[in-house]
């Protein structure tokens, strides 16, 4: 599809991408009742997440939500667009609503010694294969920052087997599609401050899992993790069966399979993020691409986007592609 230069504008006094990353997660509080589910991993563990119901009755259409890194399923963009989609619907339909947490986020956490990382699509499988046995007939899905890398990868794997799979269409957005392009820009000076935060987020998340499963994750190599390449290279590699960084960078990113998507697609990106650079960004792919979408606003941050007229345009733009696509 041709690319989309989109109208998306900031508040005037959000004025770079830091703030419009940041301050939307502190300016949006919802609460939603919901269901908690378990979902079964073909190896034998366990994700968790909550559904949520449109009406009384089960629905036909299943949106899925999939938050990104470091996040869990209550992310303020994640109940945010859920909410929206049970009050307008999706594609004309009601809907229910599931989101889903990546291994080792979210309540509860995943019994077993796993760990989310960038490239787990086979779990993400496991969440199509559970929504399938629960007599869902249409599934549409939403997806951010990492968790966008995971679905849209699992998406180009599928081709055209995603037919069989129910799904309709799919939007992201603030993808980080190449993962040693996004690693090389997080570790720039310049976003030291997230740097700081999500390295150690991620170390004391894989230090929790440590000590609860000695046996399997080995903590050797823990002080010389201060950076995003580094805990690929000493943890995330070798925990998911890959050689070092490069290599999972190389065979866990989407952007190598996108010509492959076959279902109606859109891809949110910012200029301005500060967590992924041009790379990101597939202008050449989506030029000739069937159904590929890509929409880039000069401003809206990380999975931000709050608009100059106060509306969360995120959930108004993917409700959109879902219409005119669903």
């Amino acid at each position: 599809m041709p690319l989309k230069i989109s109208d998306f504008r900031s508040p005037w006094w959000m004025f770079n991408g830091h703030l419009q990353t940041q301050l939307p997660v502190l300016l949006r509080r919802i609460k939603l009742t919901s269901r908690s589910i378990s979902i079964p991993t073909q190896d034998c563990d366990q994700l968790s997440g909550n559904l949520y119901s449109a009406a009384a009755e089960p629905q036909q259409s299943l949106l899925i939500i999939s938050h990104g890194l470091e996040g869990s399923n209550q992310q303020p963009y994640v109940l945010g667009m859920a909410q929206t989609a049970l009050q307008q619907g999706v594609a004309g339909k009601l809907v229910d609503v599931l989101t889903w947490n990546l291994r080792g986020c979210g309540n509860p956490d995943n019994p077993s010694a796993r760990l989310y990382y960038a490239g787990a699509t086979q779990d993400f499988d496991d969440v199509i294969t559970w929504a399938g046995e629960q007599g869902y007939k249409e599934i549409y899905l939403a997806a951010y920052s990492l968790g966008g890398n995971i679905v849209l990868k699992w998406l180009g794997d599928q081709g055209t087997a995603v037919y069989s799979r129910g799904i309709k269409s799919v939007c992201a957005a603030s993808v980080p599609i190449d993962l040693a392009a996004c690693v090389r820009t997080l570790d720039k000076w310049s976003n030291l401050i997230y740097r700081i935060y999500f390295v150690t987020s991620m170390k004391w998340r894989l230090k929790r899992k440590a000590l609860k499963h000695p046996d399997k994750i080995s903590l050797s190599g823990y002080s010389r993790v201060n950076s995003f390449y580094s805990y690929d290279d000493v943890f995330s590699a070798p925990l998911n069966g890959y050689g070092n960084a490069t290599e999972l960078h190389a065979k866990a990113s989407a952007v190598h399979v996108l010509e492959k998507i076959a279902v109606p697609c859109l891809m949110v990106s910012a200029q301005n993020d500060p967590f992924i650079n041009e790379d990101c960004i597939p202008r050449v792919v989506s030029e000739n691409h069937r159904w590929l979408t890509l929409e880039v606003t000069a401003s809206g941050g990380h999975v931000g986007f709050l608009s100059h007229d106060y509306e969360w345009w995120l959930d108004k733009r993917f409700l959109e592609f879902f219409k005119e696509t669903g």
